[in-house]
């Protein structure tokens, strides 16, 4: 009973090794085949647990990676919008100096109209921007908007909002990925100042600029432009005599604010400009003033105003290119769209500039993302890769040892009792 027993225990031990190493084995095969060392949270559970961690962090870097591309593709749009805008107002720029500085006949201005207005169609296409996917860039976070159309009066209304979208390109990191249009086109800061200037031929009846002024505002600014009313300022120049008897030529001004006159026939100082302080007032604001190639008789106009909408400038121009340069208004009109399209430049190349830095931001961001991506498939490979040198190894000493098996396991059957009955 004793060697029957011990038997069956020894075939039994038998049967489980044999089965231990063709296991052995055949895990060794599957990792030779899938080229992985750890295939699943068994093979290894310490190291399952941190490539399972590598694997997350990997997939959240490809998420940010597609960000990054879709952030690319409207900054890209963004950018090269803008640059067409900087030519397009080099070019309409152009056009305006053509049409002041040149005695051109009816037909030659009517042409100069028509390519100003080409020029505008440009530019309100270049407004209207989209990206790969069709979203306006800049409609502001109404991307599925139409930002700028034009009005029956021919101006242009501004349909999108004051907000940007934004892209997460990183777990604390997000970057603008589209610009308000209003910010780009209407918002473009008064080069003047706090005022801007409005012209009209003087006549008998109306004050203006008189025939061959050459009027030229240059700044105008107030301390404090919630209390900016509408300013008229007219020139006058007169004789002055001496205590000696000598008389000179000397410019005087008056100065209405808000329909009150405030200052009659000072003497106007063309290098201090006007700087005017309500003296009855403890904190008044104060008024600065700076004008060029006044006229005597010349009047002007100043409204508020710190922003400019740059259609509304070059439909100014468009409205004044068939009316002659002996018109002064005309032509001050036209040398006012001058400063509103250099203005309107130096902003869109600063707004061009803020897409540029956004743009090396993103490259920065995506060469960290890369880099760390290459680290952790490298700790994952590490850690998850078969050594094929050491596993060949293994499984020819896997296959000797189970070929060992097998042969005791067959002695083992022969040595069965049933042999001795």
């Amino acid at each position: 009973m004793i060697n029957r027993v011990s038997t069956a225990s020894q075939y039994q031990n038998l049967t489980s090794n044999l089965m231990r190493k063709q296991g052995e084995l055949n895990q060794t095969n599957g990792q030779l085949s899938s080229g992985k060392r750890v295939e699943t949270a068994g093979d290894d559970p310490v190291s399952s647990v941190t490539i399972q961690n590598y694997r997350q962090q990997l997939t959240q870097i490809d998420q940010y990676n597609s960000a990054i591309t879709l952030a690319n593709n409207r900054l890209q749009t963004m950018e090269t919008a803008i640059a067409g805008v900087e030519d397009n107002l080099g070019a309409t720029k152009q056009k305006v100096l053509g049409m002041i500085n040149g005695a051109m006949a009816s037909n030659d201005r009517t042409a100069f109209k028509d390519e100003l207005i080409s020029l505008r169609d440009g530019l309100l296409e270049l407004a209207n921007s989209r990206d790969e996917a069709g979203n306006y860039v800049f409609a502001g976070n109404q991307s599925d908007t139409k930002p700028f159309m034009e009005a029956t009066d021919g101006s242009m209304n501004y349909h999108g909002d004051n907000q940007s979208r934004y892209a997460q390109i990183d777990k604390s990191v997000n970057v603008k990925t589209s610009l308000p249009g209003d910010q780009l086109f209407t918002d473009i800061p008064n080069s003047y100042g706090d005022f801007r200037p409005v012209f009209s031929d003087k006549t008998a009846t109306t004050d203006g600029l008189t025939d061959g002024s050459k009027l030229h505002l240059l700044s105008a600014t107030t301390s404090d432009f919630a209390s900016a009313e509408t300013i008229e300022v007219s020139f006058n120049e007169v004789d002055v005599v001496d205590n000696d008897g000598n008389t000179t030529k000397e410019m005087q001004y008056s100065l209405n604010i808000g329909g009150k006159a405030v200052v009659t026939d000072a003497s106007y100082d063309p290098q201090q400009g006007i700087s005017y302080k309500d003296p009855a007032v403890a904190d008044s604001a104060t008024l600065n003033l700076q004008f060029d190639g006044i006229s005597s008789g010349d009047s002007i106009t100043l409204k508020p105003a710190q922003t400019i909408n740059i259609f509304d400038s070059i439909q100014s121009a468009i409205d004044n290119a068939e009316r002659p340069t002996s018109s002064p208004a005309a032509e001050a009109n036209l040398q006012r769209v001058i400063d509103d399209l250099d203005s309107g430049f130096v902003h869109m190349n600063q707004q061009r500039s803020e897409v540029g830095t956004i743009m090396q931001q993103v490259d920065r961001q995506l060469e960290q993302h890369l880099d760390f991506e290459l680290t952790l498939n490298q700790a994952q490979s590490g850690l998850e890769d078969l050594d094929y040198s050491k596993a060949i190894m293994d499984m020819n000493q896997q296959m000797m040892a189970l070929q060992a098996s097998q042969q005791a396991f067959g002695q083992t059957k022969q040595l069965s009792l049933f042999n001795y009955i």
